[in-house]
């Protein structure tokens, strides 16, 4: 255990953290989870689903399932209007149930952060993976009674806020459909005429969503005024030690016509290689896998992101990009054996990223800290209403580091809780740390993941 010793915060000051410097508010932390799982052992979703939202804190649920290709026959020659008969026997079958009990139950825990994303080839009459000319309206549709049905006609009733209706549409119709920049903008100015003309008061859309080719797919939502009424926030994906894409994101939103936008990290993670295929990590322990995913996370959130939803919540089976019933492999919690998916357990990701999801809740405000100390990355939040402060961070160094840190315009405060995750250790806390003339000490472990609370 490593022990807080009380300094004066003008010795050896190496940590400063500034609540009278504020930067973006926290919308949700979360995962991304497949709720076609649902129908194969449900008894054990819900366990995972416990676990993540009391245990690992996630407040923010992506929903993926794939594929989009549901509307095997054209519901009718008009895509404004909805043939219930057709549509309620597709959205009432075992295909669908999955999707409406998962979020159910996430309701039943308090939570209501949810997107649907739908993944995957679009019916053949509409081109599969690549979507034809002229069929934008009838994709448009079959999203938008989708979500209508959830909302409206499903009994009992169920919440969700967000659809993100084409996922990755530049990565080749190897995830959603291939389009244009024009088909994407046409697609997004149809479901929200669609929801404003169905009273969908409650409900977004976000994207792109996308591949190296998110740009274009941006410009076509914002250059749309009846879409970005329905578009209160832009999603983005990326894996590894990169910021460019939600930086670029950011900085577009920033001078666009909507600065009020927000930015959601939809997808992000470390690399899993071969997790797409079926295969397992090489390594799912802190230093090769957990530990560096938290490090990127931390840099994400740095670069203002107002959200982050990590890919994956656990182990499961997709139909998309393989085209054929392939495992993902990149759960935080695992499936170690697939002829019996009933059983999951933690992996590191899990204990790691309680280190952040279990103190950063929605209204939280990230500010200002900077540090002297090499090998580290640091971020830290507060909220206002509770007067709650969190210092977060990873200490790449292979040797132990001591913050000596001073925390200026924020409440006095005698104490911070200490909570540590390295390969040794799970969400271990240590002593408390004292804090004296608003400054504290604290030796860090070696190659760790760090947090610092207030009591």
């Amino acid at each position: 255990m490593f022990i807080s010793v009380l300094v004066n915060a003008l010795n050896a000051q190496n940590m400063i953290v500034n609540g009278g410097i504020k930067y973006q508010t926290i919308h949700g932390l979360g995962v991304n989870i497949n709720p076609q799982s649902w129908n194969v052992n449900p008894d054990s979703v819900k366990k995972v689903i416990d676990s993540l939202v009391t245990g690992l804190g996630a407040t923010s649920f992506r929903l993926m399932y794939d594929d989009c290709d549901w509307e095997v026959e054209n519901d009718n020659d008009d895509p404004n209007t909805y043939n219930w008969v057709y549509y309620d026997s597709i959205y009432s079958a075992p295909r669908f149930t999955c999707v409406w009990n998962t979020v159910e139950y996430l309701n039943t825990k308090g939570i209501t952060d949810i997107t649907l994303s739908p993944d995957g080839a679009a019916p053949g009459w509409m081109g599969s993976t690549k979507l034809k000319n002229g069929y934008e309206a009838e994709y448009a549709e079959m999203m938008s009674s989708m979500v209508y049905y959830g909302l409206r006609r499903r009994s009992p009733a169920i919440h969700f806020i967000m659809l993100s209706p084409i996922n990755e549409t530049t990565c080749g119709g190897d995830e959603g459909v291939l389009t244009t920049p024009e088909q994407f903008g046409i697609i997004y100015t149809d479901i929200a005429t669609h929801l404003v003309n169905d009273k969908m008061t409650e409900l977004s859309i976000i994207g792109p969503d996308d591949c190296g080719g998110w740009a274009k797919s941006y410009h076509a939502m914002v250059s749309s005024p009846v879409a970005m009424s329905k578009i209160l926030r832009f999603g983005q994906h990326d894996y590894g030690d990169e910021t460019k894409k939600i930086r670029d994101l950011i900085d577009s939103i920033k001078h666009s016509a909507y600065p009020d936008r927000e930015a959601i990290m939809t997808e992000a993670n470390a690399s899993c290689v071969g997790c797409d295929g079926g295969t397992y990590n090489k390594s799912y322990g802190f230093n090769y896998y957990a530990g560096p995913a938290y490090k990127y996370i931390l840099q994400h959130l740095n670069a203002g992101t107002n959200g982050v939803q990590i890919w994956e919540g656990y182990d499961s089976r997709y139909h998309h990009p393989n085209r054929s019933l392939t495992w993902s492999m990149w759960g935080i919690f695992s499936v170690d054996d697939t002829l019996h998916p009933d059983v999951y357990k933690p992996r590191s990701h899990y204990y790691t990223f309680k280190q952040l999801f279990n103190f950063v809740k929605p209204g939280f405000k990230r500010i200002d800290i900077s540090t002297s100390l090499t090998k580290m990355t640091v971020s830290a939040y507060y909220d206002s209403e509770d007067k709650r402060m969190v210092i977060t961070g990873k200490n790449d160094s292979e040797k132990a580091q001591e913050i000596n840190g001073v925390l200026k315009d924020l409440p006095a405060t005698s104490l911070l809780q200490f909570y540590y995750t390295d390969e040794a250790h799970n969400f271990s806390r240590g002593s408390d740390v004292r804090v004296s003339h608003h400054g504290f000490s604290q030796l860090l472990p070696p190659l760790c993941v760090f947090t610092l609370v207030t009591n």
